[in-house]
């Protein structure tokens, strides 16, 4: 009994938290450890995602000597061009060449 006690605990430690299962990202979710580690990886995906998209822009510019007037125009396919979290396409400034993720929590990358 004491057994089926302390595994009951550790496994609500586990899916819930420790801290009460609230999260600390700006868009609220992977509230568990689990779903915490599932949506930073997906973190990570965005963040891998923009740094192709990125390299496509400073490529395209380098041959052409002009940005893209659009992201479609880099040819690196539709999955890049949207956050792996939230979906949202991300902002591109063609006159610049500025590529951003507009998904919460992820202004910085």
């Amino acid at each position: 009994m004491v057994v089926l006690v302390i595994i009951c605990i550790l496994a609500g430690v586990y899916f819930v938290g420790g801290s009460g299962g609230g999260s600390t990202r700006a868009d609220g979710k992977g509230k568990t450890i689990v779903g915490g580690a599932i949506y930073r990886a997906r973190d990570e995906v965005c963040r891998s995602n923009l740094n192709q998209v990125r390299q496509a822009v400073q490529l395209k510019w380098t041959t052409d000597d002009a940005y893209p007037a659009t992201l479609d125009e880099t040819r690196i396919g539709q999955d890049f061009y949207q956050c792996a979290i939230g979906k949202e396409h991300y902002e591109y400034d063609a006159s610049t060449g500025k590529v951003k993720c507009v998904h919460p929590g992820h202004e910085k990358y």
